[in-house]
């Protein structure tokens, strides 16, 4: 396909033959790689002809051809002579045997791996005292599997023995006392008293030493110890047996400074993602790849995960240009392994249960009485417009359960039902618990030449609606294949495929819509139902809905919603080995992106008069369909030398995407059936609209890296960017970065250290990006271009609506990339051969020519300012990551566990900013983001006498009450006292600038800080168990006006969730230390009300803690599950958001929910979230 940097793209005919072309190709590989596996024999005819060359090319050309592994010591190879040798159709023997000749190496094989060591450890041992015990045993790893090629040896002396192909050994030893010390290359060595035993059961674990890990890095991977960047990577272990839908469920707290957030818990929500803090006032995500393509990170499989990388610096992001200034995530999937065939299943099953209180006022009298009491203070007269003798029916009911709760009775001359009722309205529309259920199966294998990896995941998640109200619903489904074919000695193909789809169900009027519906109008006195069944909607005692009507609706069944997506992603690629040291990558990749949503609502039944039933509402079904696809191509060069001492790699490539939007929506009314949801059975108004657009994207880059003596490390990388997305003569920008590192440790003036500190590595970097995402969403993708928008009138012509154009709003002509700085400084420092480690990175990031609203204009221009790139930012802070990692032996078995803590911080400061006057309500310079200004409180007023005299004017935030009536428009005992911090004698917020702030002050900060995690574990004797905590150290919230359950009736009196322990925190002449005020209606809700307006007294801090997971495991004895012919089982439990511990001053709204910073959440109103406890098993066929 030809891709063009002006984002068009062949017509969609030429396309689908291209795409066929792929899936048949992708198709033919898999075919080919199962009938390879099917008849899979090793390759043993071995044809060399090398002169003079080192011993590890002949040994990689004899593991290329025979498909034998070597496992070796680097070191000790390098001390091998160079090698000639010529043999053609020999067996794997009569090569090895002729190539060691003369050499100090001799060789073992076990199954399908050569071990090879040096021949002095297998040499007999000098006598050096009279033998008198023969020691025997056996030496597994970790899993329980043989090590064969382990050295042992008796600590002082000369007796050597190796352990064979099964791990078997015999040593002779002088005497009880002895010591015997086991070593194997990439295991930790150990050392044991044999104590008079003459038997052993050895266990070597893995050596903790991750210098040599390798990271993934943009374009490739790196190893740990070489890094000069900000980089972080978590391994796929950490999704293991979690029951979440995704991934940001597990990774929360894991990465410093990767903030994830959650808006709301309905089921399969996902999270959003920032790195190090605040780039842009124009918000912004980082950049998601998944293995190296952009992808959806909410649609992977989490099990399908090997491990996740985190570009947090511009030297690491840099060689993404134009989409790395919000940092960079690099997901990498699993991959097959050579092999037999290995099948794994993993079941868990969950129970969720929300994680904050549910206990609300559920007594129509206490509930209705504290309604009406703060409505008549702000209104005059009561909500409900119960009567004395509707209280006194009330009360009744409170000792008399046998009464009932709906009668029929006469008012205003006709019969109506009256409601006396004590309505759990919480309890009633939600269960108290609710399943989940994951599954997952994965098949791997293949043989040297193919391997393959298949994967698949189902998971389901009921909601917490009642089933009789049709229970919300989530389901995804995940696919992945992939195939790796070594075709020939220089040339290798792979295929990755990968299928998601989810989707989601509710009732009533959308995901959060409902919550806020639900909020209001239902009173503990009303009920759901008359007694006749029909649904209640009113009283007609008042002029409210019952819950905004939606309750009618629920019951009825009718009114649902629900959406889809779907995520098809086909990836093909190739290596060419040109030669060892230069290695040629390409791969294509097509994204197809369908998801739709839709909403049904119908007409509602209810009743208020017996044996009467109407109607209201409207039917209408409404339904959005989305097309989108993308186009990816990469295709790059590695070179790599090493000449002595100095260490060189060299990286450069293209990458070109196109990508493309489509969307079309529809919406009809009065439709012929409530039951069938298609557009064409719409007999009343129609209304229709669609949506196109594409961009393009092209890039070149490169990197070098140097290091000598794997000492001094300095690592170059750019890209040169052009996007579609600005104007034409601003289209391409150069993004370069340069980072280095000093292995301080690795000098030899440090060697007297190094029994303690292992590792210390001085490093930093500088480096600038772009960011190409100025625009608003798929349908504003080219801001710089006047943008004229249609629309329908109100009027009819010829029978239709007339159609309106609104005239553009102005653009700016030098419109382009917005462009951030960063400079990080960083340490590396591991202790105690490697065990405890540390990292380190303090950044300033500079975020210049934001796109900001311009100049103020006069009215009569006609239009609102236009944008232009003229704000400018400072972020501050710091990551810092501590992890321990130990083993030792309890009660004669292996004991390894780990601990590590996460820490980061960041500040914002705006820098430059069109705001000559400081207004407080805009962004200023030398304002700190998130800054909350608020007023100052100094309690309450004792007595009426005190608010009365009070001589400091409040009206400005007592206007609700200044405008109620009677008694009720004046300040009163337990009221708010305001303080007159500028004693100029009136609260107020004198010009809201910074020059003249009135009364006001900075109070607290809405951005977090301190995000931290704590995460640790251990396994022992076939037992495991793992623990994460997480969460912030400071936040401040203010609640918003229609936060309920923070507020309670002092926001909207009739709200339905009044917690329990509200009465008891309200102020009365007998409770003068309370936390809320003399009640009064809507005093939190409008403007000018004493609880509305920001002040230090209501502020919240959210600081949490949360233990977010908990894993305990058994793994059942091998020599068991082999009885079955099963490799592994394992059961387990697994538990998330178990325990939460917080600041905040209300049990009945989640932390972390309101924490998010979203518009939606300042209320606390939207789909709460929930802990999750779960059994599980894991097989391994």
């Amino acid at each position: 396909m030809v891709l063009n940097l002006c984002g068009k793209m062949p017509h969609a005919k030429n396309v689908t033959p291209k795409i066929i072309v792929v899936m048949k190709l992708t198709l033919m590989i898999i075919i080919a790689a199962s009938l390879h596996l099917s008849a899979a024999v090793f390759s043993q005819s071995i044809n060399l002809a090398e002169k003079n060359v080192p011993m590890e090319k002949v040994l990689g050309s004899i593991q290329e051809q025979s498909g034998y592994e070597f496992f070796y010591d680097n070191k000790q190879i390098k001390q091998a002579a160079r090698v000639s040798i010529t043999v053609k159709g020999a067996t794997v023997k009569q090569v090895l045997d002729q190539l060691f000749k003369g050499q100090p190496f001799t060789y073992t094989i076990d199954d399908r791996t050569i071990i090879l060591r040096k021949k002095e450890e297998i040499q007999q041992p000098e006598i050096a005292a009279p033998v008198v015990i023969a020691i025997t045993g056996t030496i597994v790893d970790e899993l329980g599997n043989p090590l064969p090629g382990v050295t042992i040896k008796e600590k002082a002396t000369n007796h050597v023995a190796v352990a064979d192909n099964k791990g078997l050994f015999t040593i002779n030893v002088t005497n009880d006392k002895a010591t015997l010390v086991f070593s194997f290359i990439g295991y930790t060595t150990q050392e044991i008293k044999i104590g008079g035993q003459q038997s052993l059961k050895v266990t070597l674990l893995p050596s903790v030493n991750s210098l040599n890990d390798v990271v993934v890095v943009g374009y490739g991977v790196q190893k740990k110890v070489n890094l000069t960047g900000a980089v972080s990577q978590v391994d796929g272990k950490i999704f293991a047996d979690k029951p979440v839908a995704n991934i940001a469920q597990s990774l929360q707290g894991v990465v410093p400074n990767l903030n994830i957030t959650f808006s709301d818990g309905h089921p399969g929500s996902g999270g959003t993602y920032n790195i190090r803090g605040t780039a842009s006032i124009n918000g912004g995500t980082p950049l998601i790849l998944v293995d190296g393509v952009p992808g959806n990170i909410n649609m992977i499989n989490p099990s399908d995960v090997e491990s996740i990388s985190v570009l947090k610096d511009a030297a690491s992001s840099a060689i993404y240009g134009a989409r790395g200034a919000f940092g960079v995530i690099l997901v990498t999937t699993k991959q097959g392994k050579a092999g037999k065939l290995t099948v794994n299943y993993n079941m868990n099953y969950g129970i969720q249960k929300q994680t904050t209180r549910t206990d609300f006022i559920t007594d129509g009298f206490t509930m209705d009485s504290l309604v009406d009491v703060s409505f008549s203070r702000h209104n005059g007269s009561s909500y409900t417009k119960y009567t004395d003798a509707d209280y006194a029916e009330l009360k009744k009911r409170q000792t008399d359960k046998s009464l009932p709760s709906v009668v029929v009775q006469n008012r205003n001359g006709v019969d109506q039902y009256v409601y006396y009722g004590s309505t759990d309205w919480y309890h009633w529309l939600y269960q108290n618990s609710q399943p989940s259920v994951s599954q997952n199966l994965s098949l791997s294998g293949g043989s040297d030449k193919v391997t393959f990896l298949i994967s698949g995941r189902a998971f389901e998640q009921k909601g917490m609606y009642q089933p009789y109200l049709n229970t919300d619903i989530f389901h995804s489904y995940n696919f992945r294949a992939k195939v790796n074919a070594r075709v020939n000695n220089w040339l290798s193909m792979y295929t990755n495929t990968q299928f998601s789809a989810n989707d989601y169900t509710w009732p009533g009027y959308g995901i959060n819509t409902n919550f806020f519906n639900f909020a209001v109008h239902a009173m503990a006195s009303y009920v759901p139902q008359n007694p006749d069944g029909t649904f209640t909607y009113k009283t007609n005692l008042n002029s409210y809905d019952i819950g905004n009507g939606i309750f009618a609706d629920l019951q009825h069944g009718k009114t649902h919603g629900g959406n889809r997506n779907y995520d098809i992603t086909n990836t093909v690629g190739f290596n060419i080995d040109v030669s060892k040291n230069l290695v040629f990558t390409g791969n294509y990749t097509f994204e197809l992106i369908p998801y739709s949503d839709y909403q049904r609502k119908t007409l509602i039944p209810y009743s208020i008069f017996p044996g009467k039933v109407s109607y209201l509402g409207t039917d209408q079904l409404t339904q959005n369909t989305h097309l989108d696809n993308q186009h990816t191509v990469n295709f790059y060069g590695t070179y790599s030398q090493n000449i002595s001492k100095h260490h060189m790699k060299l990286m450069a490539g293209v990458n070109q995407e196109i990508k493309t939007y489509t969307s079309n929506s529809g919406s009809v009314q009065n439709l012929l059936s409530e039951d069938l949801n298609q557009l064409d059975l719409g007999t009343g108004l129609e209304q229709n609209g669609g949506n196109s657009s594409q961009w393009a994207l092209l890039g070149f880059f490169g990197r070098a890296n140097y290091d000598y003596d794997n000492k001094y490390l300095v690592e170059f990388n750019g890209r040169y960017d052009g996007t579609s997305r600005f104007r034409p003569d601003s289209r391409f920008g150069f993004f370069p970065s340069v980072s280095a590192g000093w292995r301080v440790s690795q000098e030899p003036f440090f060697k007297p250290l190094k029994s303690v500190v292992s590792e210390l590595k001085l490093r930093g970097s500088y480096g600038t990006l772009g960011n190409q995402d100025v625009g608003s969403g798929a349908s504003n993708l080219y801001p710089y271009i006047p943008v004229v928008n249609t629309g329908l009138s109100g009027w009819i012509s010829n029978g239709s609506q007339t159609q309106t154009l609104k005239s553009p709003t102005p653009v700016s002509p030098n419109f382009t990339w917005e462009k951030s700085a960063t400079i990080d400084w960083g340490a590396d420092v591991n202790f105690f051969d490697n065990r405890l480690q540390v990292s380190y990175d303090i950044y300033k990031r500079k975020t210049t020519d934001m796109l900001v609203n311009g100049q103020t204009l006069p009215a009569v221009f006609g239009a609102g300012s236009p944008k232009q790139n003229a704000g400018n930012l400072e972020t501050d802070g710091f990551d810092l990551s501590v992890q321990w990692n130990s083993r030792l032996m309890l009660a004669g078995k292996d004991f390894r566990y780990n601990i590590g803590v996460v820490l980061s911080d960041f500040t914002t400061k705006i820098t430059k900013f069109d705001n000559p006057t400081n207004q407080l309500s805009n962004y200023y310079v030398g304002q700190n983001v998130g800054e909350i200004w608020g007023y100052a409180i100094g309690g309450y007023f004792k007595t009426d006498a005190e608010a009365q005299s009070y001589p400091v004017n409040q009206t400005a935030v007592n206007t609700q009450i200044l405008g109620s009536p009677g008694e009720w428009k004046s300040l009163h005992a337990g009221d708010i006292k305001y303080l007159d911090l500028n004693g100029d004698g009136v609260i107020n917020n004198g010009q809201n600038t910074l020059a003249n702030h009135g009364d006001m002050r900075v109070i607290g900060n809405r951005l977090p800080r301190y995000s931290y995690g704590i995460t640790g574990g251990f396994s022992w004797n076939n037992i495991d168990m793992s623990f994460a905590f997480q969460g912030i150290g400071k936040q401040n919230w203010f609640p918003g006006s229609d936060a309920g359950m923070f507020w309670g009736p002092y926001s909207r009196p009739y709200f339905s969730f009044i917690p329990k322990d509200m009465p008891s925190q309200m102020w009365s002449p007998s409770n003068p230390d309370a936390y809320f005020p003399l009640l009064r209606g809507y005093e939190a809700y409008s403007g000018g009300g004493e609880l509305h307006t920001t002040n230090d007294k209501y502020l919240q801090d959210l600081a949490y803690i949360r233990l977010k997971n908990l894993t305990v495991g058994y793994t059942l004895p091998k020599q068991l599950v082999e009885r079955v012919k099963l490799q592994k089982v394992r059961v387990y439990f697994s538990g998330q958001n178990l325990l939460t511990f917080t600041k905040l001053k209300n049990k009945y709204i989640d932390p972390e929910q309101v924490a998010s910073g979203s518009a939606d959440d300042t209320n606390g109103n939207d789909y709460p979230f929930f802990k999750n406890y779960a059994f599980g098993i894991d097989i391994t066929f």
